[in-house]
């Protein structure tokens, strides 16, 4: 598959404050599949980062996209984007196993769907940091703060792990710009907020941040009863993406062994170019074979 062009739900805010809403991706590569496959133990947002870094092309106006750039798009536009690769490479329909969280049931469920049952909801930014006045119930003061991004899914994703309420509170203090006449405030002081302020700029960052939908309603074949899952585009598509080392290899080896291509030009093969090869390469032997 070619490169495509999509627009993102959010938008890259530039150094000199342009918005950038486009992005050109590339395909998934051997070279990504490798990288992946040697870092099982790496952070979910790291690994988006790496994998992302190495498909996106073209951000808006800007080239040459760096690690540092994809840390700073949106958790939004991170996560639509990591779908649009998972299109690319697979297609759009999704086929997965979740388990009925009806009670007494927990039976395992095959849900088929479409990439684009998947709901997005677009929040097209126009400037990096945003304005809440808090009303009178949370203090009354001016806030301003920019959405949450990779770099703090990166910073904080063990954190989130052993303590919610303290990574919320360090997710505030790393995108609050400013509290009043307070610029930035220190982590003390985010944690010195009322429980309704805390509540009302996450609101209002969740409000204006581009989103995906991360849950579903499915019925149970056992049971009968409809449920609500939930949908983790992150992980679901990062361990379809992921390949074991030992099949990668076994792929370049029989390539090369057959075309005498080089690790390199067959590592620069999409997936499916890659497999391609392989089942013509397959069936042409089966055919010599039955031919003596």
């Amino acid at each position: 598959m070619d490169r495509m062009v999509f627009e993102l739900p959010g938008g890259f805010v530039g150094d000199d404050g342009q918005v950038h809403d486009r992005v050109m991706l590339a395909p998934l590569n051997g070279f990504s599949e490798k990288m992946l496959a040697g870092r099982n133990n790496t952070p979910a947002p790291v690994l988006v980062t790496a994998l992302l870094s190495r498909c996106i092309e073209r951000i808006g106006s800007l080239n040459g996209v760096t690690e540092g750039m994809v840390r700073r798009l949106l958790v939004g536009d991170r996560l639509f984007l990591l779908l649009k690769l998972r299109e690319m490479t697979f297609g759009r329909n999704i086929q997965a196993v979740i388990r009925c969280s009806q009670p007494d049931c927990g039976a395992r469920v095959d849900i088929d769907f479409a990439t684009d049952n998947i709901p997005v909801t677009r929040a097209p930014q126009q400037s990096l940091r945003h304005r809440l006045q808090l009303s009178p119930a949370a203090g009354g003061h001016l806030v301003t703060f920019r959405l949450p991004n990779g770099e703090d899914q990166e910073m904080l994703t063990q954190l989130l792990d052993s303590d919610e309420e303290l990574a919320a509170d360090h997710l505030l203090a790393r995108c609050v710009q400013s509290i009043d006449a307070v610029q930035p405030p220190a982590l003390a002081g985010i944690a010195r907020l009322s429980a309704q302020a805390k509540m009302e700029i996450e609101e209002e960052m969740e409000r204006l941040a581009p989103k995906l939908g991360s849950s579903m309603e499915a019925i149970c074949p056992e049971c009968g009863g409809s449920f609500t899952a939930a949908f983790d585009v992150q992980e679901f598509v990062l361990a379809e993406l992921n390949t074991r080392l030992e099949l990668l290899l076994k792929e370049v080896h029989y390539l090369a062994y057959h075309y005498h291509w080089s690790e390199k030009e067959i590592l620069g093969m999409t997936r499916q170019n890659r497999r391609r090869y392989i089942e013509v390469l397959a069936g042409e032997m089966e055919r010599l074979n039955h031919a003596f």
